[in-house]
């Protein structure tokens, strides 16, 4: 009787040309909410006679869920809330709660009790595995394009080691500043691993054409000379970059909360590459070349006594 009140019951339907619609006969919603309609409700008792409700029944008011919910089939409570990012974060929260349920026993104490962390942190943890597949596609995309334009293994290598210093660049200043590395920061990084090779590329080029000119692996003078060909130019690209990025990164004329980060990542991996391209690339481009001169001299050593110890004709 109670169910039939409440959830009500189809008594008969109206069969149309497209569609069927059902007539169910319950309490009215205003009733329906009410508890003093439950109490006065009639029921028909053993002998077949209507009485209320209150009078077989006892009523107790007791604290519930409003409506049962299922995960995978088992019932699930739900705890959740919203994150004040002035003063903690979602994974600091996590990890605060998974501390207090280990140093509690709760899962020891009852056994059919289980945890899932989901809402923000299970995205986080679903987008970092995306982003990751998404790098890794960058990465191998970049060296098919930089192996097919030098020609060469080992100076592709080189340009990209200006990535990592990049990414380096921009933990240290987001560290500084106290800025979270959000979802958007580490979108902004996977734009970052394609901007950040171009000085680099500038820079490699201009030393290539000054040893083809020279005709000969390029000393410390050579070097420097055909890194301060392109100086201007990687210094100017740059500073434009970063005076474009930089009222943006910092809401100078009104800040965007979203887009910030993503921002914030250009702009100081840009700054980072342009003084990794500048400083560091020419010497490890001195590197390479004394690498390869090494190797040159090993390999026609040993071909020089292979010639020797083969026998005569």
């Amino acid at each position: 009787t109670v169910r039939m009140a409440f959830d009500g019951i189809i008594v008969g339907e109206l069969r149309t040309l497209d569609e069927v619609i059902d007539f169910r006969v319950q309490l009215a919603e205003e009733e329906a909410g009410q508890l003093a309609a439950l109490e006065s409700l009639t029921v028909l008792n053993g002998a077949g006679m209507p009485v209320p409700l209150r009078g077989m029944a006892r009523f107790e008011l007791e604290p519930g869920e409003a409506a049962i919910r299922r995960y995978f089939g088992t019932r699930t409570v739900t705890v959740f809330g919203e994150i004040d990012r002035l003063v903690t974060d979602p994974a600091t929260v996590n990890a605060a709660l998974a501390a207090h349920v280990a140093e509690t026993r709760l899962l020891q104490a009852h056994p059919g009790l289980r945890l899932w962390y989901g809402g923000e942190l299970e995205q986080q943890q679903e987008a970092l595995g995306n982003i990751g597949v998404a790098f890794l596609m960058c990465l191998i995309g970049i060296a098919f394009l930089l192996i097919m334009l030098f020609n060469s293994v080992t100076q592709p290598l080189l340009v990209m080691l200006v990535i990592p210093f990049s990414f380096a660049g921009v933990v240290l200043a987001f560290v500084v500043q106290g800025l979270e590395m959000s979802i958007l920061a580490l979108t902004g990084i996977l734009g970052l691993a394609g901007v950040a090779v171009n000085d680099a590329l500038v820079m490699l080029d201009s030393l290539n054409r000054r040893r083809r000119e020279a005709g000969a692996r390029l000393d410390a003078s050579g070097i420097t000379a055909g890194a301060g060909v392109r100086l201007r130019a990687v210094v100017i690209t740059s500073a434009t970059t970063v005076a474009a990025l930089f009222p943006a990164a910092y809401g100078l004329g009104g800040a965007h909360a979203f887009m910030t980060p993503m921002i914030m990542v250009m702009l100081w991996g840009v700054a980072t590459a342009t003084i990794v391209t500048v400083v560091l690339l020419p010497c490890l481009y001195a590197a390479d070349q004394d690498i390869r001169h090494w190797l040159g001299l090993a390999t026609g050593h040993v071909g020089r006594r292979l010639r020797r110890a083969r026998p005569a004709e």
